[in-house]
C-alpha cells in the first residue's frame, strides 16, 4: 500500500539531501502474516497519481507490487531482511530501501519501530492509535494519520502526501 506512494513520490520529487536514511524493519518484527490490497494517491505539489499496491506481509518476507491502473507493473520489492530485490519499469528509477521503510513504518508495530528508531541516534517516534510521526534531529520527518480503513502520510521533508485506502484484507495461514 504504501509501497505506491513511496514510488511515485519519490520518482516524482527526486533525492532529498538529507543526513539520515529511514531504516529497513526485519519482517519477523512485522505485523501478522496478511495480504493488503490497496488503492494509493500521491499528491506532490499539487498534481495527483493513482496506483494499486499489494502487499504480501509474513515474518518472513515482505513482498510488495505496485501497479498503475492499466495493470502494468510499476515496482516490485521483496525483502527478507538480509537483501532488498527491486524490479522497476524500466524507464524509472525508484529508491526501494525507502518505499519498503516508510510502509515498515506505517505497518509495523509500536515496539519494532521504538527498538529500531533510537533517540541516540538522532531519533524520534511518537505513537497514538490513530497517528504516528517520525522526527530526526528535531525536525518533523513523517506525519502518519489512520483513519478507518485510510491511513494519510505526509511526507515533510519530501514535500508530498500519500493517502492510502485499503480495498481488501486477507489473514494469510502459513
Amino acid at each position: 500500500m504504501l509501497i505506491l506512494l513511496l514510488i511515485a513520490g519519490c520518482s516524482m520529487i527526486g533525492t532529498n539531501n538529507r543526513s539520515a536514511e529511514m531504516i529497513l524493519l526485519q519482517p519477523v518484527d512485522g505485523p501478522p502474516s496478511v495480504l493488503l490490497t490497496q488503492r494509493v494517491t500521491l499528491d506532490s505539489r499539487g498534481q495527483q497519481q493513482q496506483f494499486i499496491a499489494i502487499g504480501r506481509f509474513t515474518y518472513a518476507q515482505t513482498q510488495l507490487v505496485a501497479l498503475l491502473p492499466t495493470g502494468q507493473q510499476l515496482l516490485y520489492l521483496e525483502f527478507d531482511g538480509q537483501e532488498l530485490v527491486q524490479r522497476a519499469a524500466p524507464s524509472i528509477e525508484l529508491p526501494g530501501n525507502d518505499i519498503l521503510a516508510l510502509i515498515q513504518f506505517a505497518l509495523w508495530p509500536d515496539d519494532a519501530l521504538q527498538r529500531s528508531y533510537r533517540s541516540e541516534q538522532g531519533w524520534t517516534v511518537a505513537l497514538a492509535d490513530d497517528h504516528r510521526q517520525l522526527t530526526y534531529n528535531g525536525q518533523l520527518w513523517l506525519d502518519v494519520v489512520y483513519t478507518g480503513q485510510q491511513v494519510s502520510i505526509d511526507n515533510r521533508l519530501a514535500g508530498y502526501r500519500v493517502f492510502i485506502e485499503t480495498l481488501e484484507q486477507k489473514e494469510l495461514q502459513l
